[in-house]
């Protein structure tokens, strides 16, 4: 899911433009791709946080999990920092964050008996 994120957010950035000076929602909705982005972010990270309870229940890979779900955290602030103000930073700040959660859930796969 988080390739599948990390490519729309690709598409987003590529083909997109965003409207200057509108609130948050709107914009994010006013644009198919972006909301279908913004709508897969929320269900990626209800999952990472199901993960990150079956890892504390299974007592493995809460450590990876965790960072994982704090770095699909960051990507969302990140995300949302995007959405007002297109800076660059914001962008590159998003496109980090999904590359350290991919890292520490294959890292969780790999750590994993």
């Amino acid at each position: 899911m988080l390739i599948i994120e990390f490519g729309i957010g690709i598409g987003v950035n590529l083909y997109v433009t965003l409207p200057n000076h509108k609130s948050f929602l709107p914009t994010v909705f006013g644009s198919a791709v972006l909301a279908v982005h913004a709508v897969v972010a929320l269900v990626l990270l209800g999952a990472a946080i199901g993960a990150l309870v079956r890892a504390i229940r299974a007592r493995t890979a809460i450590v990876f999990t965790s960072a994982g779900l704090a770095a699909i955290l960051i990507a969302a602030i990140a995300g949302s920092s995007f959405v007002s103000s297109q800076s660059n930073g914001a962008s590159f700040a998003m496109a980090l964050a999904t590359a350290a959660a991919m890292f520490c859930y294959l890292a969780a796969v790999f750590s994993l008996r």
